[in-house]
C-alpha cells in the first residue's frame, strides 16, 4: 500500500510543481515594468484591471527606500496587492528590501467589464 502511493504520489507531485512554475512563468512575462523618467521619483501608470484576473506590474528598489503606492478607478473599483508585502490596498508605504516587487491590480467585487485605474508609484 505504501509504495502503491509513494508511485502515485511522486508524478503527481512532480507535475504539480511543474504546472505552478509554468503559470509562475506565465504571470512573470505578463508583467509590466514600471519606469521613471529620468531624474523622476514617481511615476504614474495607467492600467486596466480585468474582469476576471489582475493586472501585473513590477518596480525595483534599493535598500531601505520608502516607496509609496496608491490606486484611484471610477468608484474605487480597484486595490492591489504587493507580494509578500500587503494584501487588497488602495494606498500603502512601506521602506524597501532590494528586490523586485510585484503588483497585482484587480477589481475589489465581480464585475463584467474591465475598470481603468491609474497607480501611482514613488520611490525616495
Amino acid at each position: 500500500m505504501i509504495r502503491r502511493l509513494a508511485t502515485t504520489f511522486v508524478p503527481m507531485a512532480a507535475a504539480l510543481a511543474f504546472a505552478l512554475g509554468a503559470a509562475s512563468a506565465a504571470v512573470q512575462e505578463q508583467c509590466r515594468t514600471i519606469k521613471f523618467e529620468r531624474g523622476a521619483s514617481s511615476a504614474d501608470v495607467r492600467g486596466t484591471a480585468p474582469a476576471d484576473g489582475v493586472d501585473c506590474l513590477r518596480f525595483s528598489t534599493g535598500d531601505g527606500q520608502n516607496v509609496q503606492l496608491s490606486v484611484s478607478s471610477a468608484g474605487n473599483a480597484v486595490a492591489f496587492t504587493v507580494d509578500g508585502v500587503a494584501d487588497g490596498r488602495d494606498s500603502l508605504q512601506f521602506r524597501s528590501t532590494r528586490k523586485t516587487y510585484e503588483v497585482s491590480v484587480f477589481q475589489t467585487m465581480k464585475a463584467v467589464s474591465p475598470v481603468n485605474y491609474v497607480l501611482k508609484l514613488t520611490i525616495r
